[in-house]
């Protein structure tokens, strides 16, 4: 990973499938850590997934983050996303 400084808060690049990568937002919050990332489909470029997740530590919200890119991606189809 990748990591600077940004504004207060802590940006990270984090590789993902097909040599993409998701730039994460990690802020301090009254409830703990939170990472906020934008996903969006390759061949649509109108359609994302804004996240926002908060875990207790800085550390459990670095964790997080791959499963929740992961699992918000979901499973890669066979189809064109629209025709």
């Amino acid at each position: 990973m990748v990591a600077r400084l940004d504004a207060g808060g802590i940006v990270d690049e984090v590789p993902v499938q097909a040599g993409q990568i998701v730039k994460v937002r990690f802020d301090k919050c009254s409830a703990g850590w939170q990472a906020t990332f934008e996903l969006t489909h390759p061949e649509v470029a109108d359609l994302s997934v804004v996240h926002r997740l908060v875990a207790d530590t800085l550390p459990e919200a670095r964790a997080a983050v791959p499963n929740a890119i992961s699992y918000l991606a979901g499973t890669p189809i066979d189809e064109p996303l629209y025709e």
